[in-house]
């Protein structure tokens, strides 16, 4: 189900099949398209499992997700400040860390920052159906 969805939303940017497809790629090799997927080093680290963790970042539990450094999500973001804007997103509009439906959240939010680097992959691979 997360297949076509994905899919689909990406198609819908005008992105190319290969273009899909690459990205697509990318995507199942860091969380094997699981939009709520702790990195797999983190779960015994933490004490989480992959739903277990959402839930406490989502109800305020687990207050380290900004900083703890483990993968989360569709790019298994590690980084701080992507965990924050994903974070801060997403208690905004009141939507799990972990929806793939919600509006800019897991696929969206990929996809915004592949268009966010200008001269990357997106211009060069992405749009231009080079991948």
């Amino acid at each position: 189900m997360n297949e076509a969805a994905i899919w689909g939303f990406l198609k819908s940017q005008g992105m190319t099949d290969a273009g899909v497809a690459g990205l697509m790629g990318n995507l199942f090799a860091e969380s094997g398209l699981n939009p709520k997927n702790l990195q797999n080093s983190y779960e015994k680290k933490l004490g989480f499992t992959d739903a277990t963790y959402t839930v406490a970042v989502d109800n305020g539990t687990y207050t380290n997700f900004v900083r703890d450094s483990a993968g989360y999500g569709l790019c298994q973001w590690t980084y701080w400040s992507r965990k924050q804007a994903l974070y801060a997103f997403c208690k905004a509009i009141g939507a799990s860390i972990g929806d793939l439906d919600a509006p800019q959240v897991s696929h969206e939010r990929a996809y915004r920052e592949l268009q966010e680097r200008p001269g990357g992959t997106y211009d060069y691979d992405i749009r231009a159906g080079g991948v």
